[in-house]
C-alpha cells in the first residue's frame, strides 16, 4: 500500500509540475475573422503566428505590441491585428527567461506582414541550468527563447 501511494504521489507531483511548466498559451488562430474586413488606408496588418515545433514546445509566447500583449501563443498559434502605419516595437518573451527579443517594423499602409515567432537555438545554453541561462542572458541584447521575424509581405487587396 506504500509503495503504491509513493507511486500516486510521484504521479501527482509530475503532472501539477508539468501543468505549472507547460504555459501552453493559445494554439489557436485568434483574431482569424479579422482577415475578412477591410483594412482601413491609414492602418497595416500583422499576421503573427508561432511555429509548429517540438522544441520549445512547453512555454508559450507572449508577444507585446509598442508594449501591449497581444497574444500568448503556444504552438501553432497565430493572432491578427491592425495597426496604424509608422514604426512599431514587438516584442516577444516567455515568463521563464530573463530577456526578451525585440523588433522594430516599419509598417506602411496597406501591407500585411506576416510574422514567424520560433525558438532561439542560442537559448539552447539555457539547458546548462540556471547559471547557463544568465549566461546567455548576459551575452545577448536580444535574447530570451523566442525570436521573430518578418517571413513575408504583401499588399492587401492587390
Amino acid at each position: 500500500m506504500g509503495v503504491a501511494l509513493r507511486r500516486f504521489g510521484l504521479t501527482g507531483v509530475i503532472f501539477l509540475a508539468a501543468a505549472l511548466v507547460s504555459d501552453c498559451g493559445s494554439m489557436d488562430a485568434e483574431n482569424a475573422a479579422l482577415a475578412q474586413r477591410t483594412l482601413k488606408t491609414s492602418d497595416a496588418r500583422l499576421k503573427i503566428f508561432r511555429a509548429q515545433t517540438l522544441v520549445g514546445a512547453a512555454g508559450a509566447a507572449r508577444v507585446r505590441v509598442d508594449g501591449r500583449e497581444v497574444a500568448n501563443l503556444g504552438v501553432g498559434g497565430s493572432t491578427m491585428l491592425d495597426v496604424p502605419a509608422g514604426t512599431h516595437k514587438i516584442v516577444v518573451d516567455p515568463w521563464s527567461h530573463p530577456n526578451i527579443y525585440a523588433m522594430n517594423l516599419v509598417a506602411k499602409p496597406g501591407m500585411l506582414y506576416t510574422l514567424e515567432v520560433s525558438v532561439r537555438t542560442e537559448a539552447a545554453v539555457a539547458m546548462f541550468g540556471l547559471v547557463g541561462l544568465f549566461a546567455e542572458a548576459a551575452a545577448n541584447e536580444n535574447g530570451g527563447s523566442f525570436e521573430i521575424h518578418v517571413v513575408q509581405t504583401e499588399r492587401i487587396g492587390k
